[in-house]
């Protein structure tokens, strides 16, 4: 069987580079090569391909860190490791799984918490700050400075976070944002948001992150509506919220691609 697939690997990879020709890079027939290979394992052993991986959840007990949770859980071959500060609290939101693993950690002390993320393969944050005009906000720089410092001494580099639309100005920007939202209830939070955006740009070229930028959030139950995305700060023509499940949806399907590294992608759904 392994020496079955390995030539049929290396026939896709021999065709790839004809039809692609030398123009196309190493990197491209790497990318092709290693679908070929999903596809021919696939056919092989009868069964979809699922590729083990091992990801850690901060914000786990929020909103939107419990969608991660869940739909993190029920995709085949993937183990959770929550990082929590109060264990108790994530385990009355979610049900036992033999895959989702409850850490307590302090994110004052990366240095403790990086045992933690030793073979992790992605790092998801879904932390955020309250709204409002006179509510301080510096969580987002509070806690990505630590995790990314706990990231590099585990050896990770692949991390999944959350900001918003208009986090940064950007021409087009919705008007309720630019007028309204952004001098009154969300000054504060969409300027530090900016402020992590920055230090993610500026200070983490080491570090293969993405950036999830929804609009407004709602409570309704994951669908099967499109996503739509674009590099920047909004989506044009999309509605102005959210499912916090399909955000977690996007974010998890962020986990098999490599379309959105390196990138601040603003997400939405169909009006």
């Amino acid at each position: 069987m392994t020496g079955r697939s390995g030539s049929v690997f290396g026939d896709l990879m021999k065709a790839k580079l004809k039809e692609t020709g030398s123009e196309d890079t190493i990197m491209d027939a790497m990318k092709s090569m290693k679908t070929g290979f999903r596809e021919v394992r696939s056919a092989l052993t009868g069964h979809e391909y699922h590729k083990k991986m091992k990801i850690a959840v901060f914000g786990a007990t929020g909103p939107t860190g419990q969608q991660v949770v869940i739909q993190a859980l029920a995709k085949e071959g993937t183990e959770v490791r929550a990082l929590v500060r109060d264990p108790d609290k994530m385990t009355s939101l979610v049900e036992p799984h033999e895959k989702l693993h409850i850490h307590k950690v302090d994110l004052t002390k990366p240095e403790e918490f990086a045992t933690h993320l030793h073979g992790v393969d992605v790092v998801l944050s879904c932390l955020g700050g309250r709204a409002g005009i006179f509510n301080p906000c510096s969580v987002y720089t509070d806690t990505i400075v630590p995790i990314v410092t706990a990231m590099r001494q585990a050896n990770v580099k692949r991390l999944i976070c959350i900001t918003s639309w208009g986090a940064k100005d950007e021409p087009g920007l919705p008007w309720v944002i630019s007028w309204f939202l952004k001098p009154t209830f969300l000054r504060n939070v969409l300027a530090n948001m900016g402020e992590m955006e920055d230090y993610l740009a500026e200070k983490c070229s080491d570090i293969n992150y993405t950036v999830v930028k929804p609009p407004g959030l709602s409570k309704d139950p994951v669908s099967e509506k499109e996503i739509l995305t674009r590099e920047g700060q909004f989506v044009e023509n999309a509605a102005n919220s959210i499912a916090r499940a399909d955000l977690a949806r996007f974010m998890i399907a962020c986990l098999d691609t490599e379309d959105f590294n390196h990138k601040l992608v603003a997400v939405g759904v169909p009006k």
